[in-house]
């Protein structure tokens, strides 16, 4: 049986004000209408009557009734750059990371859904109803945590739903008393709030110290950091890493090409490199992407020092990609940078999703990189490795080619630490967005855990 997650006193108050993103009250419990409402808005938002899309009424405290937009997340293909920048200014969100290809996927208020259907613009629903996804997942959460307290999950149950920040950061210490011989926690730094960036670190038997200092005889011939959660709302890819090391360690005695692994590679997992944005990610603003710099937030993964200021990211505080006042201006991204600076790492993995994507340098030039056949060939075999688990194609691609991405971890990496570095964006391709169903935790994991093994050994001796 799992311990419960200790209580965290800097955890967000589940009745703490509305939603900042939506700028309206928290959405109401749908409840088992939730799917069924889902459908209804659907088909007005194909039909879109009038131009406009029904909206559901909603009751003040005076009993009046009133109306509430509908928020839509959608797929979206513009004609021209100017079409590009007007999808892009009505947006209420931008969930398309990458902004310069043909599509975009963006967050639309009934105006904005009228103004695409005038224009005769291609465009497709991802999402009907944003509120009522995040609503329904809250919902089924909160019933998860009252079946819980009652009886905690067991390891086979831990990953059939979706963990907050204090679940994770306990499992990662479960995993280490599990076998404190293969697996350390460490902090690798604190977060702008003073939440901790926990870290485990796997390393085999007779392997080095646990802490990555000194060298001996035994020392494992490769050393390997994959991180998640830069953005708060892409919750699956902090299931994954920690499925990868929960995998990792549970199934060493067992398991011979894992237990090589672990002989091999000295692994550090960090699942929640923004603890402060899943926090408010998990219990105000399910959407939320940057840290929590001031209320408005920063991009992380515009921060870091490598062509920090250029193309794909903004100076503008109330952007989705805005890269700081400097680069390392935050601390969550200064941490992952001295982690990295502190020892020479054989290769990295930055999780996100969605997408279904493999990236490798460069994000912020077409120029090729230096190792461009190396670097490509190393995706190319993850990429072989995610298809065979479930028959899922991640597009495999060099950053820049899809879309220009400036002061990203991986080119700080790459360029900086000469350190082979890779995105994964993980499912979905589209679909349901950042709200995935917890069904997909296992399945993504086991693409996620593939990939990570065929990077290792694909690496140059």
């Amino acid at each position: 049986m799992m311990r419960r997650a200790p209580e965290d006193p800097t955890r967000t108050r589940r009745d703490a004000p509305p939603w900042r993103w939506l700028g309206t009250p928290s959405p109401p419990r749908y409840g088992r209408w939730t799917a069924l409402f889902g459908l209804v808005m659907l088909a007005g938002l194909l039909v879109l009557i009038g131009g406009r899309v029904p909206t559901p009424a909603l009751s003040t405290e005076d009993g009046m009734a009133t109306h509430a937009p509908v928020l839509a997340a959608v797929r979206v293909t513009p004609r021209s750059e100017a079409e590009r920048e007007t999808v892009l200014t009505r947006a209420i969100d931008v969930w398309s990371e990458h902004v310069a290809e043909p599509t975009l996927d963006v967050v639309l208020d009934p105006e904005g859904l009228a103004w695409l259907h005038t224009q005769g613009l291609a465009w497709q629903v991802l999402v009907p109803d944003v509120e009522a996804v995040a609503a329904a997942e809250r919902e089924r959460l909160e019933a998860v945590a009252v079946a819980e307290a009652q009886r905690p999950p067991t390891p086979d149950q831990w990953f059939s739903e979706y963990r907050d920040l204090p679940a994770i950061h306990a499992y990662l210490e479960d995993l280490a008393a599990l076998r404190p011989d293969l697996a350390t926690v460490q902090t690798l730094g604190t977060s702008l709030q003073g939440r901790p960036l926990l870290a485990l670190r796997i390393h085999g038997q007779g392997g080095g110290q646990a802490g990555g200092q000194g060298e001996s005889q035994h020392q494992p011939r490769r050393r390997m950091l994959i991180d998640s959660g830069l953005h708060a709302r892409e919750w699956i890819s902090m299931m994954v890493t920690t499925c990868v090391a929960d995998r990792l360690v549970r199934g060493y005695a067992d398991d011979p090409r894992l237990r090589r692994f672990v002989d091999e590679v000295e692994l550090v997992v960090l699942p929640v490199s923004n603890p402060d944005g899943y926090e408010h990610s998990w219990h105000r603003d399910r959407y939320w992407r940057k840290n929590r710099r001031d209320e408005h937030g920063v991009d992380l993964n515009r921060n870091f020092g490598l062509a920090w200021g250029g193309e794909g990211s903004s100076d503008k505080p109330a952007s989705q990609v805005y890269r700081g006042s400097a680069p390392f201006s935050e601390p969550e991204s200064q941490a992952i940078a001295s982690a990295m600076e502190a020892e020479r790492f054989d290769a990295h993995v930055d999780f996100h999703s969605y997408g279904q994507l493999l990236l490798h340098p460069w994000s912020h030039t077409k120029k090729p990189a230096a190792d461009h056949a190396y670097l490509h060939a190393l995706a190319k075999d993850m990429g072989d490795a995610i298809r065979a688990q479930h028959g899922e194609r991640y597009r495999l691609i060099a950053g820049a080619s899809l879309y220009p991405a400036a002061g990203t971890l991986m080119d700080w990496a790459y360029g900086t630490r000469g350190t082979p570095s890779f995105v994964i964006e993980l499912r979905p391709r589209g679909g349901t967005g950042f709200v995935l169903p917890p069904e997909q935790i296992r399945p993504t994991c086991d693409e996620g855990l593939a990939a990570v093994l065929a990077l290792a050994e694909g690496l140059a001796p």
